[in-house]
C-alpha cells in the first residue's frame, strides 16, 4: 500500500533545501524601485505555496498562520496577501515585457528541484497529492 506524499509534512521543507533561491533575487529586487519591505525570497515562497495548495488569495494568511510547515516554509514571518498580490502582478508583468525568459527560467528551476524531491518520496513509496486536503474514505489528509 502506497502513502499519499501530501501527507508527509515536511514536503516544502525539502524543496527549501532544494530549490536555488538566491539565484532570483536580484532579478526579483530589480521588480522594485526601492528596497521592498519584505523579501522578494520570502514573498516567492508565499506564492508557491499560494499556488501548490490552491489557496485563495482571501485565505492565504490564515492558512499560512495555521500551518506549522507553512509557517516554518517562511520562516515565522507571513507577508499579507496584498503584498503577496502585489509582487505576484508585478513578477506578471514584468514576465510579459520581457517575454518568457525569467518565467521559463524560474519554472525550470522549482520543476528541477520539486522532480528532485518527488522522485526521492516515489522512491519510498509515496504517491503525489499536491493540493487542497483529500478525504480518502473517512479519512482526511492534507
Amino acid at each position: 500500500m502506497s502513502k499519499s506524499l501530501s501527507t508527509e509534512k515536511n514536503l516544502l521543507l525539502k524543496v527549501d533545501k532544494e530549490f536555488p533561491w538566491e539565484t532570483f533575487r536580484s532579478k526579483l529586487n530589480s521588480l522594485y524601485s526601492k528596497k521592498p519591505k519584505w523579501d522578494v525570497i520570502l514573498l516567492l515562497k508565499t506564492l508557491l505555496i499560494k499556488f501548490i495548495y490552491d489557496i485563495s488569495w482571501n485565505n492565504l494568511e490564515g492558512e499560512i498562520r495555521d500551518s506549522k510547515m507553512f509557517m516554518e516554509f517562511l520562516g515565522g514571518k507571513v507577508p499579507p496577501k496584498s503584498t503577496v498580490f502585489f509582487f505576484y502582478k508585478r513578477l506578471q508583468q514584468t514576465v510579459a515585457s520581457e517575454g518568457e525568459t525569467m518565467r521559463t527560467t524560474l519554472m525550470d528551476e522549482l520543476n528541477k528541484a520539486l522532480d528532485k524531491v518527488i522522485s526521492e518520496y516515489r522512491e519510498k513509496g509515496f504517491e503525489l497529492e499536491v493540493g487542497r486536503e483529500k478525504t480518502i474514505g473517512s479519512k482526511t489528509t492534507t
